[in-house]
C-alpha cells in the first residue's frame, strides 16, 4: 500500500462514524478538524512523513475510541 493511500483511508476512517450516539455531532466534528489537520500537515510536509502523519491520526481515533467504547 502507498503511503499517500494509506493516509486517504485513515481519513476516511476519521470520517467513519457510526450514527446513533448522544454525541455524534460533536465527534465527527472533532474528527473531521483532526481529518483536516492531518491532511493539511501532510501536504506542507515531504512525503516520507505520510505514513507518520496515517499512524498518529489512527492513535487519536483509537484514544477517542477508547473514551467512547459503544461506536
Amino acid at each position: 500500500m502507498t503511503a499517500e493511500r494509506d493516509l486517504l483511508e485513515a481519513v476516511v476512517e476519521a470520517l467513519t462514524l457510526p450514527h446513533g450516539s448522544d454525541d455524534y455531532d460533536q465527534r465527527i466534528l472533532r474528527r473531521a478538524s483532526l481529518a483536516r489537520v492531518v491532511a493539511r500537515e501532510a501536504l506542507a510536509e515531504d512525503r516520507g512523513r505520510l505514513a507518520w502523519n496515517a499512524d498518529y491520526l489512527r492513535r487519536k481515533l483509537r484514544e477517542e475510541e477508547a473514551r467512547h467504547p459503544q461506536g
